[in-house]
């Protein structure tokens, strides 16, 4: 009988390892159907450009429930599996994040690529406490994503891109002794005249992050597509008009956002299909499936931050 409950089990493990869900899109894989479709459209398009501009694949997963996947093991482990299953980000660089949900279970990840420096784990887990967490206490599961998985992408992924190193901790308050201790004093004293030039240069970058108006840093990015008439009288996309908005003051700046793609339309509308312009595989929402091209074959060694509610 134990003989048969061990062949059994070991006859099994094999099926749990292929539970975990397939991607249809490569950008958006809502299995729980909780982002509105406004939303849907800000994301994958963010992610397009993400990648169009950096190189960088991000992707956001909403699984109702982790454990009818194989995910007995806990919130962090399911989400590292799930990530390298998938290959998210490319395979040199380790550069790919995932933002995953699960309402059912209360949790949240944002899941970063193994090439990211440790110290940005600071940065996702303060994304994932001020924008993630709040929305989702309410239920609103599809602000709270927008707002996540924007900000990752603002504050983790394009930054790291372009070399730079996450923002510097928050320095410890001093200690209580410190008002008796004129040498400690001193110390604290010097600490700060020696390191007030690197504070102005990270100031510096900091301020031109954010609203030429009133310094706001939680820009909003609002994308339309730009038409352009095609000779059999439809019209082909290729580009996008992006609104760069400060959701405190009202100021704006639009700017022009190539596509790594082309979207071709009939005269009635009628989609007609894509051609890639470049050779990566990543595609966005609608123009990948788990049958034909996809991720680049990243991997996460469990970097990023959680959250539950």
């Amino acid at each position: 009988m134990i003989r048969a409950l061990l062949l059994w089990l070991v006859l099994a493990l094999p099926v749990a390892a292929q539970s975990l869900p397939d991607w249809d899109y490569t950008s958006i894989n809502d299995f729980a159907r909780l982002l509105s479709n406004d939303d849907t459209r800000v994301l994958d398009q963010a992610l397009i450009a993400l990648h169009a501009d950096t190189g960088v694949e991000g992707t956001v997963v909403i699984i109702e429930d982790r454990r009818s996947h194989g995910g007995d093991s806990g919130l962090e482990a399911f989400a590292t599996r799930l990530f390298n299953y998938w290959g998210v980000g490319d395979k040199r660089r380790n550069d790919g994040f995932m933002v995953m949900v699960l309402p059912a279970n209360r949790e949240a990840r944002i899941e970063l690529g193994a090439g990211y420096p440790p110290a940005f784990d600071a940065t996702a887990q303060q994304i994932m406490d001020d924008l993630m967490l709040p929305g989702f206490r309410d239920g609103d599961y599809s602000t709270g994503l927008r707002r996540g998985t924007l900000a990752v992408i603002e504050k983790i992924a394009r930054p790291h891109a372009a070399g730079q190193e996450p923002p510097p901790p928050a320095p410890p308050p001093p200690p209580s002794w410190a008002s008796r201790n004129p040498l400690a004093i001193i110390g604290i004293v010097l600490s700060a005249v020696l390191s007030l030039p690197l504070s102005i240069f990270v100031l510096f970058r900091w301020m031109n992050s954010r609203c030429a108006q009133c310094g706001n840093r939680n820009l909003v990015e609002i994308s339309e597509p730009i038409r352009e008439t095609a000779s059999d009288n439809g019209w082909r996309v290729s580009q996008l008009s992006v609104r760069r908005l400060c959701q405190q003051c009202g100021w704006s700046t639009t700017l022009t956002r190539g596509l790594p793609y082309t979207d071709s339309f009939a005269a009635d509308g009628a989609f007609l299909g894509r051609t890639q312009h470049y050779s990566s595989s990543f595609g966005g929402s609608g123009s990948s499936s788990s049958g034909s091209s996809g991720f680049s074959g990243g991997s996460s060694s469990g970097g990023g931050a959680s959250g539950r509610w």
